[in-house]
């Protein structure tokens, strides 16, 4: 006889009624590896192309900039002066020339001075033409040092006459005064003779003498001449001056 069933026929695996056994499992499949790319030179190269563009702009920018403060230096200088300064004036590396540093050497450039004529010690001009001083101070006919040190000191005189005194000799002397000696302290001599003929109607010779010396505070320094009246006292012919080491 035929059976009639209600519900289909379940089988049961390991007590769970929700396994199919006729169902087929699963299957897990592995990812698969992608194929590496190949670099692309051309990208690379646009990108390189791209940030040297912009690095140059960048420099232009900055030197534009800099022209500009430059400019700007430049007037306010112009007009600190109160007159128009050539457009040199500020170099990269080098110090304002409107302003000198600090350190610039002791030194001093004195020229004759014709008042001098019949006396001893010379008088000099510090001043005029040539002529300046710079950390040492002219005074009384000698220059005074303000500061212990080894000097170079020169000295040159130029003589010259209309009439010749051959038994006459041509001294030329620089010497010092200091408060250690109660006597003026010789430098540096010369003597000249047979400097002229008696048949000559005119005559000239130079006397030029330098020399390394140490010279203290507060210790001047002058020039003798045997006579001050055969001395030629243009600037660039007779003058005296030291500078220090």
């Amino acid at each position: 006889m035929q059976q009639n069933y209600l519900y289909p026929q379940v089988y049961m695996v390991d007590g769970n009624p929700n396994l199919n056994p006729y169902v087929p499992a699963p299957t897990w499949a592995l990812p698969t590896m992608k194929k590496k790319r190949k670099l692309d030179w051309k990208s690379v190269g646009i990108i390189l192309l791209l940030n040297l563009v912009l690095l140059t702009l960048a420099g232009l920018a900055l030197g534009t900039v800099y022209v500009l403060e430059l400019r700007k230096e430049i007037q306010e200088i112009r007009q600190g002066n109160g007159e128009q300064a050539p457009i040199a004036e500020k170099i990269v590396g080098v110090q304002n020339i409107s302003k000198p540093p600090k350190d610039l050497r002791i030194a001093a450039h004195l020229t004759g001075d014709s008042i001098t004529a019949g006396s001893n010690p010379l008088i000099w001009d510090d001043r005029r033409g040539h002529a300046f001083t710079r950390g040492v101070v002219y005074k009384d006919r000698g220059l005074v040092v303000n500061e212990t040190g080894i000097f170079f000191v020169y000295s040159k005189i130029y003589f010259r006459s209309y009439t010749c005194e051959a038994k006459k000799n041509l001294e030329h002397i620089v010497f010092k005064r200091t408060d250690r000696y109660h006597k003026d302290m010789i430098l540096m001599e010369t003597k000249k003779i047979n400097y002229c003929s008696e048949k000559e109607r005119e005559w000239a010779t130079n006397s030029y003498q330098a020399g390394i010396t140490r010279l203290s505070k507060g210790e001047s320094i002058y020039v003798n001449v045997s006579d001050s009246r055969l001395v030629n006292f243009d600037e660039t012919k007779t003058f005296f001056g030291l500078y220090k080491l």
